[in-house]
């Protein structure tokens, strides 16, 4: 069952995490991305999400049961802060040395927590409906397309005219391909 939240369940989430892993004595590292980055941003629409996605190689097992367990308590998925987007090719090798990392605003003792910033969210979701192929997921091309107008590229001959984006063109071409039949941004 998918057990959609908004930003402030999750920090209360983060904040227990951090309170037992300080118990344990274990520190841990959160390179976040998804739609929890977007929410942390306050550019996504939709205003809830059911996970925090990370580029964070796994955790050892003690973590995750403890993650789990604050899922549990706090009514939200066992992996909640999960890992998954690691083990999909090309994602940490390729996305996580050409993101960069912004240090979260959160005050924590034993969570390092990063987001990453504008840019990269929109690498990762440029490789997400890259991926996707022919029929990428709604979820991946509406959220690239507000990362976009959040950074004001509004059209193709904007993404065309910003230095920092050409990525999308040179390295994901079905993305691009995708955004330049698109008629209404």
């Amino acid at each position: 069952m998918l057990k959609e939240k908004g930003l402030p369940a999750f920090e209360e989430a983060l904040n227990m995490l951090d309170k037992k892993l300080e118990s344990l004595g274990e520190h841990i590292v959160i390179h976040a991305i998804g739609g929890f980055v977007m929410l942390y941003y306050g550019i996504d629409d939709h205003g809830y999400t059911i996970d925090i996605d990370t580029l964070t190689k796994r955790y050892n097992d003690k973590v995750i049961e403890v993650i789990a367990e604050v899922g549990k308590e706090l009514g939200l998925e066992s992996d909640w802060l999960n890992n998954d987007c690691a083990t999909l090719p090309g994602f940490l090798k390729e996305l996580d040395a050409n993101i960069k990392w912004e240090r979260a605003k959160y005050d924590f003792n034993n969570i390092e927590f990063y987001v990453a910033d504008y840019i990269g969210m929109i690498r990762v979701k440029a490789k997400a409906v890259h991926d996707g192929g022919l029929v990428p997921r709604k979820t991946d091309t509406t959220d690239m397309l507000l990362l976009l107008k959040t950074n004001n590229i509004n059209n193709i001959e904007e993404l065309d005219n910003d230095e920092r984006l050409s990525f999308i063109k040179n390295k994901y071409n079905r993305t691009y391909k995708f955004l330049a039949e698109m008629k209404d941004w």
